[in-house]
């Protein structure tokens, strides 16, 4: 009886589901379009630009965008699952007429595509779409560069449209690193950060399928497209482009200062104070002990990224070499009057290590920021400095007054 019961029930269930799936079939006049927003300077996260999937059937009085881009800032542990590369995403889902004005209030351009498809593609289009915003479907973990809001379309209809999706091979060879300077040409502060926690793989030569990560690179691709079916036929991708937000174009000037000019600004001190420090036999213990506490903080930063994150672009990061974690112990390990022996020949060894990598700057795989110089300059001199003071070890010069 149970058996029965239970097969009764699996069938009720099928049918509800079919009756269900009937009800959601779209009609022969539903389209679904690529709409690209554009890039603003507001907010870090807006200066990529955005994509999303809109699903219009006027006689069913359907008119659904489906965003793979929504996040929470205010989830618990954000900052730490950020850093750790374990971001959850999720696929939203909102009304076609409040994700345009959400969009045009940000003064954002936004460009719609209309998708050349046939009626059984954009059904499977659909159903693919309704399964993913299934509850337990609609949040995976999110990847800057390979997994975001423009790659999961893009695989979405390369996976329900009969036949295969040719693209034309319009982007250059470029690198990751110069798409992100790109985009973040205004930021230059923003870019610095960047550069520094993000490691070599940033530098290696990329073809035109992992620059499809960025919306704007997306829609160029699109709109000379091609799909080709199991018989040969060749249709376009996009039948139809069409403006529904008016663009503001990013003007190609600065909002922050240089810095690598600040940077370098601070060169000129430290050098001044080195130079003092050595004509009146004196050492500035607190400053050096300060310096390299912030040199060991980044160095733990990228040591984080580096080994304990799953980001997959931080390793190897060879600014490591500079912003050394154990900088952090050797802060502290400078007052230990019983150990200033052995912090000297430390920092001998990291003086050396520095004056090699001035040398080989350009030889490195990774691009470092023009900015990371001036750094690597500084504790470069601090470092070989406290190794002069150390050998001396004359506690009777760091009391007596310098000559005016």
């Amino acid at each position: 009886m149970r058996k029965y019961l239970f097969v009764l029930s699996v069938c009720f269930c099928s049918l509800a589901a079919d009756a269900q799936l009937r009800e959601l079939r779209l009609s022969d006049s539903a389209f679904i379009s690529l709409l690209t927003c554009d890039a603003i300077d507001d907010m870090a996260y807006t200066l990529y630009g955005h994509t999303a999937v809109r699903v219009n059937d006027c006689v069913k009085g359907l008119d659904y965008v489906y965003n793979y881009g929504i996040f929470d800032f205010s989830s618990p542990n954000f900052l730490y699952r950020f850093a750790r590369g374990e971001l959850n995403y999720k696929l939203g889902l909102s009304s076609f007429e409040d994700f345009l004005e959400e969009y045009s209030s940000r003064k954002s351009g936004v460009t719609e595509q209309i998708l050349n498809l046939t009626g059984e593609e954009k059904q499977k289009i659909f159903d693919a779409l309704r399964i993913n915003h299934l509850p337990e479907n609609r949040t995976y973990l999110y990847s800057f560069l390979l997994d975001n809001c423009s790659t999961r379309p893009r695989i979405l209809f390369e996976n329900n449209i009969s036949g295969t999706v040719e693209y034309p091979e319009i982007l250059p060879p470029a690198t990751f690193r110069t798409i992100i300077h790109h985009c973040n040409r205004n930021h230059r502060w923003l870019t610095f950060g960047i550069d520094l926690a993000l490691g070599a793989p940033l530098d290696s030569i990329i073809g035109q399928n992992p620059q499809l990560f960025l919306p704007k690179n997306l829609m160029l691709v699109f709109s000379q497209a091609k799909i080709v079916q199991a018989n040969g036929a060749v249709r376009d991708l996009v039948s139809e482009t069409r403006q529904l937000a008016p663009g503001y174009p990013v003007i190609d000037e600065p909002l922050d200062s240089s810095p690598t000019v600040v940077l370098w600004l601070f060169v000129i001190p430290v050098l001044a104070a080195s130079l003092w420090e050595l004509r009146c036999k004196k050492h500035f213990r607190l400053f050096d002990s300060v310096l390299f506490f912030g040199y060991g903080l980044a160095g733990c930063m990228l040591f984080f990224l580096g080994f304990i994150s799953i980001h997959p672009v931080v390793y190897p990061n060879f600014s490591i070499i500079w912003a050394n974690p154990l900088l952090l112990v050797l802060s502290v390990l400078i007052f230990v009057k019983p150990l200033r022996k052995f912090v000297g020949y430390c920092m001998l060894v990291n003086g050396i290590i520095l004056l090699i990598l001035i040398l080989t700057w350009h030889l490195f795989p990774q691009k470092f920021n023009a900015a990371f110089f001036p750094l690597v300059l500084i504790l470069c001199i601090r470092s070989l400095l406290t190794v002069g003071d150390i050998k001396n070890m004359r506690n009777t010069s760091l009391h007596k007054k310098c000559p005016v």
